[in-house]
């Protein structure tokens, strides 16, 4: 049983984070866990995320004597308008969700000011954070604290919000009341499933990575003709939101700006003007290189942006090599 002090620190803390602009905010406990262990053991995930599962699956070998894993939801929704998924020739797709201001710092600041409001209620608690920057998985907590349940393409749902949410997660050897787990709301619907091109999605919550289209733009190396050609038709320059928008929990209202950058623009900046362009976003952390090989990719088919594309052809490296076989690609299909 938990103490009055304890339910009364637990209620204000969720008071305080809805004024910092969390749209869900739970509290999930920091031991182990069968489900969790079980999950994060049984499948690949992309070879940049460390993901040792029993590691990743204890609280206290990141802080020590850690009692309560708090898990907040940020809505950006409002970063969406409908039919955004589809830009025309000449123009390349952005996730709304990795646009500037970085999520990782916007939730991190929010975070760390829960942080101090728990050291001003109680004086000497120690707690860490993190917002897809750290050993914990936030999908898991989250749908472990009860800040919603995880639909069948892997994302966390939020009632009442949908699925377009950054997640973070405060660590703290406070001990907290924790919350309960939520239904699955999903029922028989395959939307999400059935929206994804390539396939990546097998079944329910069966997912192969390698054939995310937003993982293969993370990718360092060569994309295969499949993979180029897929990428391409979708003109997408970083992330995929295809799955997501599909959802019948996700309704884009907004008049939020199209995310689509212009391609050709962006190919002739410098490479100190490009690393500016982007610095600022979510997107950045995967270099210039990566970014600009999408680029390429997402010009393929628009006349206008040909001649940058044989321009950068001429060059070497990742980008020369991408824009060299789009343009067999292309000539190919004209053939």
């Amino acid at each position: 049983m938990f103490k009055a002090s304890q339910l009364k620190i637990s209620q204000q803390l969720k008071t305080r984070a809805k004024k910092l602009g969390f749209c869900a905010f739970g509290i999930a406990p920091a031991t182990g866990d069968e489900e969790m262990f079980r999950r994060l053991s049984s499948s690949p995930r992309p070879p940049y995320v460390p993901w040792e599962a029993e590691y990743r699956c204890s609280p206290q070998s990141w802080l020590p004597h850690a009692k309560s894993v708090l898990v907040g939801a940020v809505s950006y929704l409002d970063r969406y308008s409908k039919g955004s998924a589809s830009p025309p020739l000449g123009m390349g797709y952005l996730s709304p969700f990795a646009r500037e201001p970085d999520y990782h710092e916007v939730v991190v600041a929010k975070l760390n000011q829960v942080g101090e409001y728990i050291k001003k209620l109680q004086p000497g608690t120690k707690y860490i954070v993190q917002a897809d920057n750290g050993p914990g998985c936030e999908r898991l907590y989250a749908l472990r604290a009860g800040v919603g349940w995880q639909g069948k393409n892997n994302f966390i749902v939020v009632p009442n919000v949908g699925s377009f949410v950054w997640l973070g997660l405060l660590i703290t050897d406070m001990e907290l009341p924790a919350d309960l787990p939520l239904a699955n709301q999903c029922g028989d619907c395959q939307l999400c499933i059935q929206a994804c091109p390539t396939q990546a999605y097998r079944g329910a919550n069966d997912y192969d990575f390698t054939r995310c289209m937003a993982y293969l733009l993370t990718v360092k190396k060569p994309l295969s003709t499949k993979q180029r050609l897929a990428l391409s038709r979708h003109r997408l320059i970083y992330g995929c939101d295809l799955c997501q928008l599909a959802c019948l929990h996700n309704d884009p209202r907004g008049e939020a700006e199209n995310p689509w950058l212009g391609v050709s623009r962006l190919l002739a900046l410098s490479t100190p003007e490009f690393k500016a362009y982007f610095k600022k976003t979510a997107a950045s952390w995967r270099g210039s290189n990566v970014l600009r090989r999408n680029l390429v990719l997402a010009a393929a088919g628009s006349r206008m942006c040909r001649e940058v594309v044989e321009e950068l052809a001429q060059g070497e490296g990742l980008v020369a090599m991408t824009a060299q076989a789009v343009l067999t690609d292309i000539a190919q299909g004209d053939n």
